[in-house]
């Protein structure tokens, strides 16, 4: 979903640029939290990243073998991984 959702900014030549985050699922799939917890050090790549963690609301649900309420995942959003499957 996040991968779908993120759009790499026109102009970014970095492919180097990551950015990693931490997201808090709960049971239904609503995102609880989200947040960046390492930066790429490319400010428009950060601030691509931050505008799909606020747009995207609701994820995959927990599956029914997940004895917890939520679970935290984090997920590194990569320019050079996200350019190489379009």
């Amino acid at each position: 979903i996040y991968e779908r959702a993120w759009i790499v900014p026109d102009g970014i030549t970095d492919d180097n640029a990551t950015v990693g985050t931490e997201i808090t699922i709960a049971r239904d799939g609503t995102v609880v939290s989200a947040r960046i917890t390492r930066s790429s050090r490319n400010a428009a790549v950060d601030r691509s990243v931050q505008v799909t963690l606020d747009r995207v609301k609701v994820a995959v649900p927990l599956p029914e073998s997940e004895k917890a309420n939520q679970r935290t995942v984090g997920i590194n959003f990569s320019v050079a991984a996200k350019r190489a499957v379009g």
